[in-house]
């Protein structure tokens, strides 16, 4: 019988010091809080009725309008309809709007007290309610046109094909960095045991290994590009036609222009 000395049969209790993995956790959250954001944001889409080139158009004439005003009423004007059109949204977009919104236009009015304390006048005061709208418009269109749909629109507004290229792509990479980020962040809150002192390094690795996947997917797929024979020329995979929302749309630019050549004393 063989006798084990006193260490081999002491009852080990290890208790690792405790560290704050509050940089870990904020990192992913923020990763994670991105990708359901796009995925989201992929999975809904305007009414089968109104083509995504007429809401562009709409929201350009929008903000056009809201821009040139110069008087509050034709901006209630604008204020109805988009309190309107966030409640017809679903509350888990309609919150990120609204804050988005309300974000946006107190940043505005910190930006003016100076100019309200000089007596710089009373239309410094429609910036925090220009700012409120636009930025609404601009999450409303956000939370109901998808990405793919909107590089499909901008072509019919003869952007160049680079530009839509370009966005394309990068949303595509960033969801897909996005992901790794993910992952590499998920793996090394699992392996963080005890109390590390140099979290410095573990930044520097995760962005290094970005940086090397992200370049080694570039070069991926600008192989695949040339193997395929891409000439430059991106196309739509469909043609967006004319709808039957489009008509109401229209109304609408119709009837807001009248009302701001009225309100602003044009006509």
């Amino acid at each position: 019988m063989i006798k084990l000395p006193p260490w081999a049969i002491q009852e080990e209790n290890y208790q690792p010091n405790r560290d704050r993995d509050y940089f870990i956790s904020r990192s992913l959250l923020r990763v994670m809080t991105v990708l359901l954001a796009i995925r989201q944001q992929a999975g809904h889409s305007l009414p089968r009725y109104i083509s995504a080139s007429s809401a562009l158009c709409f929201l350009f004439f929008w903000l056009l309008l809201c821009v040139t005003a110069h008087t509050s009423a034709f901006l209630l004007c604008e204020l109805a309809l988009t309190l309107v059109l966030l409640c017809l949204l679903p509350g888990r977009m309609l919150w990120p709007a609204v804050q988005a919104s309300l974000a946006a236009a107190f940043f505005s009015l910190l930006l003016i007290l100076p100019a309200i304390a000089l007596g710089s006048g009373a239309l410094v005061l429609l910036l925090p309610a220009k700012t409120f709208l636009s930025v609404a418009a601009l999450s409303i269109l956000r939370s109901l046109l998808p990405w793919n749909e909107l590089t499909a629109a901008l072509r019919r507004f003869h952007v160049p094909q680079t530009v839509i290229f370009l966005l394309d792509t990068t949303l595509r990479y960033i969801i897909l960095l996005g992901e790794i980020a993910r992952d590499m962040l998920t793996a090394l809150k699992l392996r963080s045991i005890g109390k590390n002192r140099h979290k410095q390094r573990a930044a520097g690795g995760i962005l290094g290994t970005m940086f090397l996947r992200s370049k080694e997917m570039s070069e991926t797929m600008y192989e695949a590009m040339i193997c395929r024979g891409f000439t430059g020329e991106y196309l739509p995979a469909r043609q967006q036609s004319f709808r039957p929302g489009d008509n109401l749309l229209l109304l609408i630019h119709l009837l807001y222009l009248y009302l701001f050549l009225r309100l602003e004393a044009i006509l």
